[in-house]
Order: C-alpha cells, then structure tokens, then sequence
C-alpha cells in the first residue's frame, strides 16, 4: 500500500474524507457550501477532513470540471438546466452558484489541496457522452503526478480505469462498488484491474470482506457514511477510510 500512504488510517481510526468536500446532510448551523466546489472544500477542510472526495467530467473545451451532475440543474436549484458538456470552461466558470461560489476545474481544486497537503479522490464520472474523453483527459492532466500529493482515482467503471491504467500506470486507483454490482463489480473485476483500493457501499463492509480486501493488498474505504453509529462499526472492523458528508460530525464520533 505504498502508493496509498496518504489514504491509510490515521490515529487507529479511518482516515476522514470530505464528500464532494461537504454536503448539507445534517442540520448544520447557517447551511453549508455548495457541493463539489471551493467552498466546499475549505468547508471540509475547517471541519477536520484529512482528505476530499470530488467528481469530474469533460467540458466543452476539454478540461475537467468538478461536478457530479451531468447537467447545472440540481447545482443552480433549477436556475440553469444546460449539460456540461455543452460548455466551454470559461461559462461554466461564470455560473453562479449559492453562497457566492463559482464551478471550478480540476487543475483549480488540486492547485488548492496541494498547498495544504490535503489527499484527493477524483471520481471519473460514467453517465458522459464520452467516458474515453474523461479518461484521456484525466490521463493527461495526472500522469505527471506528484507522489508527494496523494491522489486516488475512482470510477464505478472497471473500463475506464482499466483505460486510465494504461495511460496513467502510476497513478493509484480505486474502484467503486455499489450493493447491485458486488459480485461483478469486486469479486471478479478488482485483481484483474490490478486497482489498489475497493471503495464499498458501506453496507456492504462486513469483516469477512475487509479481511479479504486487506489480505489481498487492498485499502478499503466506506461510502457514503453519516451516521455515527455505522462509522463506529466501520472503524472497529478496520475501514480504512470514511467517505462522508459531515466530517466534523464523524471526527467527534471517532475521537
């Protein structure tokens, strides 16, 4: 696990990674950033996150910019119903979102988690009109990676990281595994892949399938986990890491 130094536990406890940096799941007080953004981020940061988790997909112009959605709907509140992929980064640079933040590119987010050592998981999005686009322009722009950086890639496409592995081989990589795709997803596509870590639905974290994953050189993150009660069974049975939306909510469960 070498390559995922900046992903392992921390303190005896399962290393915190902020969810699209923070997202309003729980009642916090004045609200919280909206998702997948700076702002977001600086969020997650604040609230004791040693890592973020965020999303990517292809814009109009080529780069990759942090979102989950194929479309601005869900991220405008309906304002802006355009497709992404439409857009050429400097519009989508120019949406306006809540709470005063902007979209932001990858290179945008990175530039901003290496200055403060903050480990990144970049999910590559699958419902793209096209996945080789994301994975070439992921390739492109991580291959140079700095290994003092960590960086996680992640998809819940066994193609498009097997694409991404052979452009970008020292790159780590993650894949993710919803309960409907575990035993074609995990069980037969994980040694093949050769990926370096299994990211679980975190139902579908027993002790039996941990054990397994570590046994077999795997780190193993949960996601998305927000109850406190579930993060403490994670953390007893050796999770390695929490993907979650509440950092400061499971750092005070953990501590």
């Amino acid at each position: 696990m070498i390559r995922l130094q900046g992903f392992s536990r921390v303190h005896g406890r399962p290393r915190i990674l902020g969810h699209r940096g923070v997202r309003a799941a729980d009642a916090r007080p004045g609200g919280v950033p909206p998702e997948n953004t700076l702002a977001a981020f600086e969020q997650a940061l604040r609230e004791g996150a040693e890592g973020i988790e965020l999303d990517v997909r292809v814009c109009a112009t080529g780069e990759l910019v942090v979102l989950h959605d194929p479309t601005l709907e869900r991220i405008t509140a309906g304002a802006d119903t355009r497709a992404a992929f439409d857009l050429p980064a400097r519009e989508l640079a120019r949406v306006p979102l809540a709470r005063g933040a902007t979209l932001s590119l990858l290179t945008e987010v990175l530039a901003f988690a290496r200055a403060r050592r903050l480990p990144v998981n970049v999910e590559l999005k699958r419902d793209v009109p096209s996945r080789t686009a994301v994975v070439v322009a992921a390739a492109r722009l991580l291959r140079s990676w700095d290994p003092a950086h960590p960086i996680l890639v992640s998809s819940f496409d066994p193609a498009m990281l097997a694409g991404f592995a052979w452009l970008a081989p020292r790159v780590p990589r993650a894949i993710l595994v919803h309960p409907e795709q575990w035993r074609r997803t995990a069980l037969v596509a994980a040694h093949p892949l050769d990926v370096d870590a299994v990211h679980l639905e975190h139902t579908l974290a027993t002790p039996e399938r941990v054990a397994g994953l570590h046994a077999a050189g795997k780190l193993v993150n949960a996601w998305t986990v927000n109850d406190v009660d579930e993060a403490r069974r994670l953390a007893t049975i050796g999770v390695d890491g929490l993907i979650t939306d509440v950092p400061a909510l499971l750092l005070a469960a953990l501590a």
